[in-house]
């Protein structure tokens, strides 16, 4: 449900791009574009793909640009009954071999086809809608969360999911694990527009302004290290919030640059001496992949991560990270890294080599692809 050239350049663009690059043929749909703060709706330039066909389901200006309360949850049951017709017809017209759906309300693209369906399980969608909607763990909605998911992989031949803890609630033959990843790099040094200066540290963050980022703790971490630099990049819901308690509390040593060109987000990376990957303690999170963690480490950075389950799967037995929940542990991590660059290009060379031989973008395409064959279709 989310733009194919979104400014967080999502799971579905890297992966599909990629199976689109081993020569299969990709036809995705799209909501319009529409005034937003949420990254998944800030459009930015993408290069196309000649193995790629986009298809954005045709929906009414006024209908589509009109608020809502729970405007997020109206919009994705608005372009779910509309891109319906577009699925349909694609289906008719495309036969592609297998659809792939990655969120529940898309269940209705089920009803009365025929195609095999693969469901991507790439978020605790449950625990999405308690924190989004604000209800108990044992509201009806969440009863009809449950019904939903379950039907949709009783009908799926493969589910493929993006974290080991999502991996766990699945009930079904044919899964996979399939986390997020990333690109090898052209270049580990790369000037970028903002020419930052290096006379202190810097310290950043690339990606989603939202929620489940601990935002708070990133923000205190700058008000006690006024000996470094902070560069956060991206945009999102929080984003507004963010930049007005910077400009209040003239913290001049974070720097936001709002959403910006993948590309140039990772140019922005090479700027930085230490990378941030701090969420807010939740299931939410903890059944998170996030891709900057895997953007980080190929470009060898020392990161900082808060403790979650996954990420401790991904880190386990490497001991790449480094881990901080609070901010005292967030200073107590920043000035161990600067005082031991031993232990610092110990831990990002492990990183960037766990990343290259499992992470790779390229290698979780092909696998994906190798899965799908394999099963019966």
């Amino acid at each position: 449900m989310a733009r194919w050239n979104s400014a967080n350049m999502s799971r579905y663009y890297h992966l599909f791009r990629r199976v689109a690059d081993i020569g299969h043929t990709v036809i995705v749909v799209q909501p319009p574009a529409r005034t937003s703060q949420e990254t998944n709706y800030i459009d930015l330039p993408m290069e196309p793909h000649p193995n790629i066909l986009l298809h954005t389901a045709q929906i009414p200006g006024w209908l589509w640009n009109t608020r809502f309360p729970l405007d997020k949850f109206v919009k994705k049951a608005i372009y779910t009954l509309f891109s319906w017709k577009s699925v349909r017809d694609l289906a008719g017209t495309q036969q592609p071999d297998v659809i792939v759906i990655y969120n529940l309300p898309q269940y209705i693209y089920l009803l009365g086809s025929h195609i095999p369906v693969i469901f991507d399980y790439a978020d605790d969608y449950r625990a999405m809608l308690v924190h989004e909607l604000g209800i108990a763990d044992h509201h009806p909605v969440l009863w009809l969360t449950d019904d939903v998911t379950r039907r949709i992989i009783h009908r799926s031949v493969l589910v493929t999911a993006v974290s080991g803890l999502i991996l766990e609630s699945v009930d079904c033959a044919h899964k996979l694990l399939l986390p997020n990843g990333a690109d090898e790099p052209e270049s580990l040094h790369t000037d970028t527009v903002l020419h930052i200066e290096r006379d202190k540290p810097v310290i950043g963050y690339v990606g989603a302004f939202e929620y489940f980022i601990d935002l708070d703790l990133m923000l205190e971490a700058a008000r006690r290290l006024p000996q470094c630099r902070f560069l956060y990049v991206g945009a999102g819901r929080e984003y507004p919030r963010v930049k007005e308690y910077v400009a209040e509390r003239k913290l001049q040593n974070v720097l936001l640059t709002g959403a910006v060109p993948h590309h140039q987000a990772m140019q922005f990376i090479s700027e930085m001496d230490i990378c941030l990957n701090l969420f807010v303690k939740c299931r939410v999170a903890d059944a998170a992949s996030p891709i900057k963690l895997f953007e980080y480490m190929i470009r060898r950075k020392p990161v900082i991560s808060t403790r979650l389950q996954e990420v401790g799967r991904i880190d386990n037995g490497t001991d790449a990270l480094y881990y901080a929940d609070t901010a005292e542990e967030v200073v107590s991590e920043v000035r161990r890294i600067l005082d031991n660059p031993s232990e610092r290009d110990r831990k990002t060379g492990r990183g960037a080599e766990l990343v290259r031989k499992e992470y790779s973008w390229p290698a979780l395409a092909a696998h994906f692809v190798s899965a799908m064959q394999n099963d019966p279709v």
